[in-house]
């Protein structure tokens, strides 16, 4: 015979709320999750449910705006990118995706949170999140980076100027917030300190001076750095790290 007071409690240890089902998939927080019930956006199972409070198993069939939603495990993770691979949000077909060189069991779809094309390298963040790659994204402040950056001849102090120049703002802000010349390296070796901004854009603005970016190296990510993560290895953040993160 099956016990059934036992099989009633294995169950309700399983029941998950609706809205910290939503949220840990990573599309929202649970506040947000709320409105997005209230607006009938959510069917479990094929039945619409607007009910707060409202509990699911983790076998439910959770769809969120005609799209299958699973309750994963918020993970993120932080590797130092070698050449030759991508940071691709979307695009599947790529080959040599930053992505194929993690394996997490039952972590379907993780993504990076920002652009590194292939011959960027160094620390880059990827997460299955969504809640969090938005909020990161679209923070005012912006986040901490900074890069080294190797351009194909040296340069002297003229031109180091004329670069700090040339990324003052009319707002009399800077792109950049510091540009130097790197401690122990060579005049085509700068240190770059500035707030949010990808490789590729970095590429770009010493295009438009006439100067060609042969290497560039993210060597610091807010408070993370590259120590004890060796070219190619990844690591998953701390709790700590991720609330840090959280903070922006």
């Amino acid at each position: 015979m099956i016990n059934k007071k036992k099989s009633i409690k294995s169950i309700d240890y399983e029941l998950i709320r609706l809205n910290k089902f939503i949220s840990n998939s990573g599309i929202c927080s649970r506040r947000e999750a709320d409105e997005f019930i209230k607006l009938g956006m959510v069917k479990v199972n094929g039945k619409m449910i607007t009910k707060m409070g409202y509990k699911v198993l983790p076998s439910d069939i959770v769809k969120y705006d005609g799209e299958t939603i699973t309750n994963s495990k918020s993970i993120c993770i932080l590797i130092n990118k070698p050449k030759g691979f991508i940071s691709s949000f979307v695009d599947k077909k790529v080959k040599k995706r930053v992505n194929d060189l993690i394996n997490i069991p039952n972590i379907k779809k993780i993504f990076p949170i920002d652009k590194m094309g292939r011959t960027s390298t160094g620390l880059l963040l990827l997460s299955n999140d969504l809640h969090l790659i938005k909020k990161l994204n679209s923070s005012k402040k912006g986040i901490k980076m900074i890069y080294k950056v190797t351009l194909d001849k040296s340069i002297d102090k003229l031109e180091l100027e004329k670069i700090k120049k040339v990324n003052q703002l009319k707002n009399n802000q800077k792109e950049f917030k510091s540009v130097s010349y790197i401690s122990g390296s060579s005049k085509k070796e700068l240190g770059i300190e500035c707030f949010s901004i990808e490789p590729g854009e970095i590429i770009k603005k010493f295009k438009k001076m006439n100067l060609i970016v042969e290497q560039i190296d993210r060597v610091k990510y807010g408070s993370l750095t590259k120590k004890d993560l060796t070219r190619g290895k990844w690591r998953e953040l701390t709790s700590k790290e991720k609330g840090f993160l959280q903070m922006h």
